[in-house]
C-alpha cells in the first residue's frame, strides 16, 4: 500500500499520541497501550444512596388497606447509617400500619433505629397503608441518614399521589363513626340486625355512644335497652326522641319519671321485658318517617340467664318485629362470657357480625359477615381520639390514653 505523501507521521507514533490524549481525560490512566478508568480516594470512600417508594394502587376507597414499599440501596463504597424516614405519610388522610417491631412510628416519622446499610446492600421496608379520608393525598418521604464521614444527609424520594374516594351505598344507616362507616360503605344496611362481639373495653362503649348519638342528633327514634343507666339519664332528659329501657330495678335514675324512660325488674323474665318494649314500638309506629335505630346492650345478660334456646326464640320475635317497624338493630355481646356453642347459636341469628379484638396491645375491628352486602374486609384500628365524642353531653365523654 502506498503511503499518503501528505501524512509523514509514522502510524505507531500516531497511536501513541492518541493514547496520551485519552489519558488526559478525567478519571483515565494510560498503562502501556491501553487506557483504564481510575478511581479516586474520594470516590472509593463515598456513600451513594438511592431509594424509591411504590404503592399497590394510586386510587382507593376510604377505609381500604393496600401495600406500601420503600426500597433503599447503597451504591457507594462505604456504609451508611439509616436514621429514619420523615413524612412517611401525610399528616392526615392516610395511616401507616407498621409491619416490623424493629422500627417505631412517631407521628409521620419512622425511626429506623440507626440501621447500618453496607455497600451493595438493599433494605426493603414493607407496610400496609390505610386510606382514612377522601381527597388527594401526596406521599413525600425523606430518608435521613449518616454518610461515611458522620455527616447527616437527606434523600428526597419521588412523590406519590393517591386519590381517595368515599363510597356510600344507598340504604345505609351511619354508625356515627366515620371510619367504621367507610368499612361498611356508608353504614349498617337499614333494617339489618347486627351484633358487635367484643371483650369489655372502652372502644366498644365509644362505638355504642357514637351509634346512639348519631341517631339522636338526626332526630331519629333511638332506643337503648341496657342494665346500666347512670351514663344515659341526662341523655334521656335532653332528647325526647331517645328512649331508655333500664333492665335493673336497683338502678338509681333521676329521670325515671320521664315518659321516654322505662324501668324494668331485670332480665329474669323475657315476657316482662317484651311487653313494654313492644308496646313502645307500636306507639312509635306512625310518629316519624325517618330511619330508626335500637341498641340491645343486654344480649350477654339474657344469654347467661336463659341460655341459647330461649334467647334464640326471644331474638327471632324481637328482630322480626323491629325490622317490620323500620328499625336497624345493633346488639352487643361479650363472647368470653359464654360457652362457644351457646355464643355461636345466638350469633347465627344476626344478619351481620362485627368483631372487636386486641392485638399487640391495640384494639381492632373487623367485619366478619354482612349477609348479601358489600363491605371492606380489612381490619380497622380503633383509636380513642377518633372515637371520642365531643358533643351533646359531658356524661358520655371518655378520657383518651
Amino acid at each position: 500500500m502506498t503511503q499518503n505523501r501528505y501524512d509523514r507521521t509514522d502510524p505507531s507514533e500516531k497511536l501513541d499520541m492518541l493514547m496520551k490524549k485519552l489519558a488526559l481525560l478525567e478519571n483515565m490512566v494510560l498503562m502501556g497501550n491501553k487506557v483504564y478508568a481510575k478511581e479516586s480516594t474520594k470516590q472509593i470512600a463515598s456513600t451513594l444512596l438511592q431509594a424509591k417508594a411504590t404503592v399497590e394502587k394510586t386510587e382507593a376507597a376510604a377505609g381500604e388497606i393496600f401495600d406500601f414499599e420503600i426500597e433503599i440501596a447503597n451504591f457507594g463504597r462505604a456504609p451508611a447509617t439509616l436514621e429514619g424516614i420523615e413524612e412517611i405519610v401525610p399528616c392526615c388522610g392516610m395511616e401507616l400500619m407498621t409491619s416490623s417491631e424493629a422500627y417505631r412510628l412517631d407521628g409521620s416519622y419512622l425511626d429506623l433505629n440507626r440501621k447500618l446499610l453496607e455497600p451493595s446492600m438493599r433494605e426493603k421496608l414493607r407496610f400496609a397503608l390505610r386510606a382514612v379520608e377522601k381527597g388527594t393525598h401526596t406521599v413525600t418521604p425523606r430518608i435521613v441518614y449518616m454518610d461515611a464521614k458522620g455527616a447527616q444527609r437527606i434523600l428526597d424520594l419521588k412523590p406519590i399521589t393517591i386519590s381517595v374516594k368515599e363510597v356510600a351505598l344507598p340504604g345505609r344507616m351511619s354508625t356515627g363513626y366515620k371510619d367504621l362507616d367507610n368499612m361498611l360503605l356508608g353504614g349498617i344496611p337499614e333494617k339489618y340486625a347486627v351484633v358487635l362481639t367484643s371483650i369489655s373495653c372502652d372502644e366498644t362503649k365509644l362505638i355504642v355512644n357514637r351509634f346512639l348519638e348519631k341517631g339522636t342528633k338526626e332526630g331519629e327514634i333511638t332506643i337503648l335497652v341496657t342494665v346500666e343507666a347512670r351514663r344515659w339519664e341526662r341523655f334521656a332528659e335532653e332528647f325526647p326522641n331517645f328512649y331508655l329501657f333500664v333492665c335493673n330495678r336497683q338502678a338509681e335514675i333521676a329521670a325515671k319519671s320521664l315518659p321516654n324512660v322505662i324501668t324494668l325488674r331485670g332480665v329474669e323474665s323475657l315476657t316482662d321485658l317484651s311487653i313494654p318494649l313492644f308496646a313502645t314500638l307500636r306507639k312509635l309506629e306512625a310518629s316519624t318517617d325517618k330511619p330508626r335505630r335500637i341498641c340491645l346492650d343486654i344480649l350477654s345478660d339474657i344469654l347467661l340467664q336463659h341460655h341459647a334456646v330461649q334467647t334464640r326464640r326471644w331474638l327471632i320475635n324481637l328482630t322480626t318485629e323491629l325490622k317490620t317497624r323500620g328499625f336497624t338493630t345493633l346488639a352487643i355481646m361479650n363472647p368470653q362470657m359464654h360457652a362457644p356453642e351457646e355464643a355461636q347459636a345466638v350469633l347465627d341469628m344476626f344478619d351481620g357480625e362485627m368483631l372487636v379484638y386486641e392485638k399487640e396491645g391495640r384494639k381492632f375491628l373487623r367485619i366478619r359477615k354482612m349477609y348479601e352486602q358489600n363491605y371492606i374486609e380489612n381490619e380497622l384500628p380503633l383509636r380513642k381520639d377518633r372515637l371520642s365524642i365531643t358533643g351533646i353531653t359531658r356524661s358520655l365523654r371518655y378520657k383518651h390514653y
